[in-house]
């Protein structure tokens, strides 16, 4: 049927359509055709559907405007009144209005954190990361490695021409040989580590994002045997002072046994933590995360529910921890807490980033 209107006819239709008057592209239709009222109105129907134009303005469409009016608001600790404004202008409902606005109130709160300053990294913001400064890292390595090489020829040129009965010359040899294997062992390992840094960037660099994935939690079982070795030895500490205390009753011994328990406790709670954790998975498609607890479904979570998500480490060693994820409703109510590995980290990044998800990251390394 749209043959019959002409490419004029049309713009004009359509810009009835957008302007929500359907009575008058109704009218307009039948007098530009030969269709029946019934005809027509189903024309104008199909044409608000194929065209996407089926709608009137819509007052909860957020603008950058309104967007700064919310921050400016909440910069002044008037989170009343930025709720209302959302409740009264844009026609949203208060719980909506609520958690819009914890949203960006948690946003806000982050972004004015000062980024925490790193002795020889840089933040890159492609990657989202710190990074290890490689130029700083190669000029040291350059100077180290000239110094090597000084240290290296004084004393083959020495050998040449060395009395033994001097005292100057054999000192000086002495001084060379001994600083050789410190400044070989530090030159080697800024060599390696200038080149796993860089093997890593390029890893990164070259991940690409699947429309659908999976993550599966890292299971750290050296962390396991860590927990069950202190179990034991707590538990063998413990018979130890039960025995002291059956003996005789002081306040020293009643004390260590309270704390012995209550270090017990920790670690159980701990252990017992990490084998749930490690039970986790997820199942990314689309805008949709579903989150499964031994293989079973439990949760189904939109990218446009998720309030926000966070990267942290629970291990203070800095190059070796793997980082741990979690992930937050619009009630802030932690959904999942799972140990990931490194690659799955940036991918997770990656598709957070590419869906608008705020990250808050303690983790930032490659």
């Amino acid at each position: 049927m749209s043959e019959k209107l002409s490419n004029e006819d049309n713009k004009y239709l359509l810009s009835l359509i957008k302007e929500d008057k359907i009575i008058e592209a109704v009218k307009f239709v039948r007098e530009k055709t030969d269709m029946s009222l019934k005809q027509a109105k189903e024309y104008v129907d199909m044409k608000r559907i194929n065209e996407n134009t089926e709608y009137p303005k819509n007052n909860k469409i957020i603008s950058e405007d309104d967007e700064e009016y919310i921050f400016s608001l909440l910069k002044e600790n008037k989170k009343l009144q930025a709720i209302a404004f959302l409740h009264k202008e844009k026609e949203m409902s208060l719980e909506e209005a609520k958690n819009y606005v914890d949203k960006k109130e948690f946003k806000n709160k982050i972004l004015n954190e000062k980024t925490p300053y790193k002795r020889g990294y840089f933040f890159d913001k492609k990657l989202n990361i710190f990074i290890l400064d490689l130029s700083r890292q190669r000029k040291v390595n350059k100077i180290i490695f000239y110094i090597l090489l000084i240290f290296i020829t004084i004393p083959l040129i020495q050998l040449c021409f060395l009395d033994k009965t001097s005292f100057n010359q054999m000192l000086i040899l002495f001084f060379c040989i001994s600083f050789i294997i410190p400044l070989l062992i530090i030159w080697l390992a800024l060599t390696l580590n200038i080149y796993i840094t860089e093997k890593r960037i390029n890893k990164i660099e070259e991940l690409e994002l699947p429309s659908e994935f999976e993550i599966k939690s890292l299971k750290k079982n050296g962390t396991l045997f860590f927990y069950i070795i202190i179990f034991i030895m707590l538990i063998f500490v413990l018979s130890i002072h039960i025995n002291t205390l059956l003996k005789g009753l002081t306040y020293k011994s009643a004390f260590y046994i309270i704390l012995l328990i209550g270090i017990i406790i920790f670690y159980f709670y701990n252990f017992l933590k990490e084998l749930k954790n490690r039970k986790y998975s997820l199942n990314i498609s689309g805008k949709t995360v579903k989150i499964f607890y031994k293989n079973n479904e439990i949760n189904t979570i939109k990218t446009d529910n998720i309030n926000h998500i966070k990267f942290y480490s629970t291990s203070k060693r800095t190059r070796d921890s793997n980082p741990t994820l979690q992930i937050f409703d619009n009630e802030e109510k932690a959904l999942v807490e799972m140990t990931i590995k490194r690659e799955d980290y940036h991918i997770l990044t990656m598709y957070f980033i590419k869906y608008n998800v705020f990250i808050e990251d303690k983790y930032n390394k490659l």
